[in-house]
């Protein structure tokens, strides 16, 4: 019996595997980010791949509390061009990454009203240099997981389908930016997560 976390499902080999168990395989889908249906099927998908490599027999199951879920269906059977489809087709109609680029601002600091006042500062002057032709922001607001090691984080998200243009304005509200003692900014281009 091997038990382990996501880990397992990374490039190990184990050759006796015949049997699978996925628990609680939709708990990624919970997450507020737009790659959790992608990384929900990703993660079923490898993990199913440790059973039957060596064994024609091998079984997998898979525990869940959505199996209606467009993710967990498609990977539990397998159809990987169909969840693709699928979710390209999501992601251009909600404007997300390939058919936009992202720039991720997270500020974080010990003072929660500092940094919540920064981010809203830094939204208003990135709004009135990006303009909403050129860009749409989501923000401020707080991070989903919102305090870490005791720093409150707070985020604005830059979408847009004009990369120059938006890359422009942040660079020029960057470089009038002064941010307030005890709050610091990380800038994300094009972020894996948005967590």
């Amino acid at each position: 019996l091997l038990l382990g976390t996501q880990m397992v499902a990374k490039g190990l080999n184990f050759p006796g595997v015949k049997l699978v168990g996925i628990v609680l395989a939709d708990t990624g889908l919970h997450l507020p980010d737009f790659r959790a249906q992608e990384r929900t099927f990703s993660l079923i998908l490898q993990v199913s791949g440790r059973a039957g490599r060596y064994f024609p027999d091998g079984k997998v199951i898979v525990q869940t509390y959505r199996p209606d879920n467009e993710a967990v269906m498609l990977a539990a059977s397998n159809r990987v061009e169909e969840f693709y489809a699928q979710e390209l087709a999501v992601r251009r109609a909600l404007r997300f990454p390939p058919f936009a680029r992202l720039f991720r601002l997270v500020f974080r600091g010990k003072e929660r009203s500092r940094v919540a006042d920064a981010a809203a500062a830094f939204a208003k002057s990135l709004e009135a240099a990006a303009g909403s032709e050129v860009a749409e922001l989501l923000g401020p607001a707080e991070c989903p997981i919102s305090v870490i090691a005791g720093s409150y984080r707070c985020q604005i998200i830059l979408r847009t389908v004009q990369f120059s243009h938006a890359h422009a304005a942040l660079g020029k509200c960057l470089a009038a930016f002064k941010a307030p003692h005890g709050v610091y900014l990380e800038v994300d281009v094009d972020p894996v997560g948005l967590l």
